[in-house]
């Protein structure tokens, strides 16, 4: 593994980890045309999410903070709506958290077959797409609704399914707030993409790659991964969300094209 590489997929990670566009897929199909081997790219994948992971939490650090420090609030009602959003974050979970434990390895197999990643890039655009017919209203994250876009981020443990994507469209499509849909979306993705990442950390050989690619790796994933969140931010709440569609459509046919 060499340092530009390590760089190209730093990037890579960090811009597409966040933006409606499968991290996990353009990551499958990159690795897959470099031809890494298998040895190379788990390890890869797991220390480049280190990157992402720390951007996350860095990004989200107000909201996160203001959750775990209003568990142990005096003010009752500060205590409580801390503690239902901790119910929420929970329940929202649990669709991700069983589907990566039941089809653990036929979803390690999907990650090696890039006419699916193509596929599921074309689904991800629907996605994206209809939130332009959506009209903003003002419901509120409830235990249904968490319930909701956790499923969603379940589809999301496919390769070429973006995760923001279809959480931020199914909260939209369920009635929230475009601000309360991109906030939601990423403070459920904390505990599974730290879990997810912890898991991958253990019991890798990561001889394969090298210190200095790793360095650069993690960050390049974490600069570009900031980066991506503020962009995001932006496009989701001028209602522009849609716009990822055409590039995940084109990604979406070209991988076919070239895989088939």
């Amino acid at each position: 593994m060499s340092v530009i590489q390590a760089l190209l997929l730093g990037l890579l990670q960090g811009i597409t980890e966040f933006l409606p566009v499968s991290s996990s897929g353009h990551l499958a199909v990159l690795q897959y045309l470099w031809r890494l081997p298998e040895h190379t790219r788990m390890p890869l994948a797991a220390v480049l999410h280190i990157g992402t992971t720390v951007a996350l939490v860095g990004y989200f650090w107000r909201q996160l903070g203001n959750i775990l420090t209003g568990i142990a609030a005096r003010e009752r009602n500060r205590r409580t709506q801390s503690w239902r959003t901790v119910g929420y974050i929970a329940v929202g979970s649990v669709p991700a958290a069983v589907v990566g434990l039941l089809l653990e390895e036929r979803l390690e197999a999907a990650f090696s077959e890039p006419f699916l990643v193509g596929v599921m890039l074309l689904v991800t655009g629907g996605f994206l797409f209809a939130t332009r017919f959506f009209l903003e209203r003002d419901r509120q994250v409830g235990w249904l609704v968490a319930f909701a876009i956790g499923v969603a981020q379940a589809f999301a443990i496919l390769p070429g399914i973006s995760r923001s994507g279809v959480t931020i469209a199914t909260a939209i499509f369920l009635g929230l707030r475009r601000k309360d849909a991109f906030e939601f979306s990423f403070i459920l993705s904390v505990p599974i993409i730290i879990a997810a990442a912890a898991r991958e950390l253990v019991g890798i050989n990561y001889s394969f790659i090298g210190v200095w690619p790793i360095a650069v790796g993690i960050g390049m994933a974490f600069l570009s991964g900031v980066a991506a969140l503020m962009v995001l931010k932006r496009v989701v709440l001028n209602r522009r969300l849609h716009w990822f569609a055409f590039y995940c459509w084109v990604a979406g046919m070209l991988v076919i094209f070239l895989v088939r």
